[in-house]
């Protein structure tokens, strides 16, 4: 299936352009607020901050960077219910894929447009 040929630059960014977290909050949600909710629970993205005093700072200093941090849930979509668990997590130096190389250890499909 293409790709609409206006989003290729944001489906094939180039990654030098992308700013990087330097950290992010993590929180432990539970979807239990209201009579319909499913009783999902787990990690969610709090915020994703970089160091930084070029951009509209936080109160820490540190520039808020765009992440999905709705508290929706994934599963039914109603409200989280964020618990007073919560992780800061900083990236590591050695950023190697988990998963492995593209195109040596899995196939990847070659991105078309329209």
């Amino acid at each position: 299936m293409p790709f609409p040929q206006k989003f290729k630059p944001i489906l094939e960014p180039d990654p030098a352009s992308i700013p990087r977290p330097d950290y992010v909050w993590l929180a432990y949600a539970a979807c239990g607020v209201e009579p319909t909710s499913c009783g999902w629970s787990g990690w969610v993205i709090e915020g994703a901050f970089r160091h930084s005093t070029r951009h509209a700072p936080t109160s820490t200093g540190d520039e808020l960077l765009p992440a999905d941090d709705e508290l929706k849930c994934p599963r039914c979509n109603l409200a989280l219910f964020r618990t007073g668990i919560a992780l800061r997590c900083e990236p590591p130096a050695d950023q190697e894929s988990p998963v492995g190389e593209p195109g040596a250890d899995y196939d990847v499909a070659p991105m078309e447009y329209e």
